[in-house]
């Protein structure tokens, strides 16, 4: 039987309650329950590591992640008022990524809605295509250029045409801090770390605190190494779980990462996780766990909300839980980046990110994927004077 966080969380306060009904009648008895869940002191991994505190905080967050937002983090910045007309050249990461794809519909339907001009250009997952593209881009003179995924060391030629020509860069989860000297005069999606540990919290708590991971992170996009950091940390805090990370490259990953998966999967009898990063990695690494007869012993968690993933989640069939930051709210925030930029208004330290939310059979979606906060659109076009 598989139970839910929902009911987990219920269950451990009923325990807490019952554990103090215990302690009334007798010291010993409360002295006897409490040992070893304080957390202080390390979790055999045989042992049960029920009513421990990192289980119970693991549990907390992972419930507070599937709540769906309702207010975007733009909002804190305040009414600004967009320019007539803008240009925004947008170089993309490989487009033939359904995430990728989702990030430039994103800035499309926000330029839209102000009548401002978009152009595209798929950068692929090799660096020089990034660097053609942000050439391109550098050329085409637009009032500011978008990088969506990629370090701007990878085009620091084309990155320093764009400064002396005055055209502001905008970094999509690129994984950078910005650098207006040298790289992103303002990032969004800061998150990936984040998310990341969305998704860790979770399998700890799913599993009760008997967590043994295989994550599986692309090297080409940074975002994707910070996700598996975010899940590292998460599990750090779980003193009966065990992470392994692997890497492989999203350019190779159709040859390489197959065999890689299997050989995770035969090598590991008590593997009972496994994270793909990006999302067709995920939706990779449940293939190979129903190649292996492995669907009953081993779960998988992704991010991006792919719907392919997704409809997998709907039915609790092996990938139990994708983490997405707003598909295409995405888009909107970098669209309010550049209006803020025109308009010579500040983003506090040069970051402005979406919401996020953890995406699980309870919480998922019951069709589509999770596009952003509810009615973000609309906030976006209230905060723009354009409702």
């Amino acid at each position: 039987m598989t139970v839910s966080v929902t009911q987990r969380s219920t269950r451990r306060r009923l325990s807490r309650i019952m554990l103090g009904v215990l302690g009334a009648v007798t010291a010993t008895v409360m002295l006897v329950g409490c040992a070893g869940a304080t957390g202080d002191t390390a979790t055999d991994p045989g042992s049960d590591p029920a009513g421990s505190e990192w289980l119970a905080a693991a549990q907390d967050a992972a419930q507070a992640a599937t709540t769906v937002p309702t207010v975007i983090r733009a909002a804190q910045l305040g009414p600004v008022t967009p320019p007539a007309t803008r240009t925004i050249f947008f170089v993309g990461c490989d487009q033939s990524i359904p995430g990728c794809v989702a990030q430039v519909a994103g800035v499309q339907e926000a330029a839209a809605a102000l009548g401002f001009t978009v152009k595209v250009c798929d950068a692929k997952a090799d660096v020089a295509s990034f660097q053609n593209c942000m050439s391109q881009a550098v050329n085409a003179k637009p009032d500011v250029i978008v990088n969506n995924a990629r370090p701007a060391a990878d085009a620091a030629e084309a990155y320093a045409g764009a400064h002396a020509a005055g055209i502001p860069v905008i970094g999509q989860f690129t994984s950078e801090q910005p650098d207006p000297a040298k790289g992103n005069t303002v990032e969004v999606g800061n998150v990936c770390r984040q998310e990341g540990e969305m998704l860790g919290n979770f399998i700890v708590a799913e599993s009760g605190g008997k967590a043994d991971v295989a994550v599986f992170a692309d090297t080409v996009y940074g975002c994707n190494g910070q996700r598996a950091e975010g899940i590292e940390a998460a599990l750090d805090k779980c003193d009966s779980c065990k992470t392994t990370i692997k890497r492989f490259s999203a350019a190779t990953a159709q040859t390489d990462l197959p065999p890689a998966l299997q050989a995770a999967i035969q090598s590991n009898p008590k593997l009972n996780w496994i994270v793909g990063t990006p999302g067709f990695s995920g939706l990779m690494a449940s293939d190979a766990v129903r190649q292996a007869g492995k669907a009953d012993s081993i779960s998988v968690g992704t991010f991006d909300g792919d719907e392919p993933s997704l409809a997998l989640v709907r039915k609790g069939d092996i990938i139990k839980a994708d983490v997405a930051s707003g598909v295409y709210e995405n888009g909107w925030t970098v669209v309010d980046a550049a209006v803020r930029l025109a308009a010579g208004q500040s983003i506090p330290d040069g970051i402005s990110n979406p919401t996020q939310l953890l995406m699980t059979q309870s919480s998922v979606p019951q069709s589509g994927t999770y596009e952003g906060a509810t009615g973000f659109r609309e906030q976006f076009e209230t905060l723009w004077g354009v409702a």
